[in-house]
């Protein structure tokens, strides 16, 4: 075992999607991966994870129904500032507002659908938890 499997085996990321086929391939690409993982298909539900404060990153889709991925991630910056997000959407003009750059959010951290190379996530995630331990 690698160290990075070991390390990647603590990390646990939330996928957040209402598409049910994405959510599951991606949360086992990343289980794939090492890392754990917990899913949503709302934001609602992400919201009442009793383990969403051990959380590392979550991978969060925009356009959800109920609550939208960018209340989701205002909402859980506040709850959780710890954790880190990466936006993954569908919306090709989709742009960061104020509040999310304001949060931490950058053009790095937004994947547009469909996402080509997987490994991507992996990549961004790892340097979302080591940005996180700083």
């Amino acid at each position: 075992m690698s160290e990075n499997t070991i390390t990647q085996s603590t990390v646990t990321v939330l996928v957040l999607d209402d598409e049910p086929n994405i959510r599951e391939s991606l949360a086992e690409y990343l289980m794939d991966c090492g890392f754990g993982t917990l899913t949503a298909e709302s934001a609602e539900d992400a919201l009442e994870l009793p383990e969403l404060g051990n959380v590392a990153v979550a991978v969060v889709d925009i356009r959800l129904g109920g609550i939208d991925g960018l209340e989701f991630i205002k909402r859980l910056h506040v709850m959780h500032p710890s954790v880190r997000c990466l936006i993954h959407t569908g919306s090709t003009d989709f742009q960061l507002d104020n509040e999310l750059r304001a949060i931490g959010l950058t053009e790095r951290e937004v994947l547009f659908k469909p996402v080509l190379d997987m490994g991507i996530f992996e990549t961004l995630i790892l340097e979302k938890v080591a940005e996180g331990r700083s």
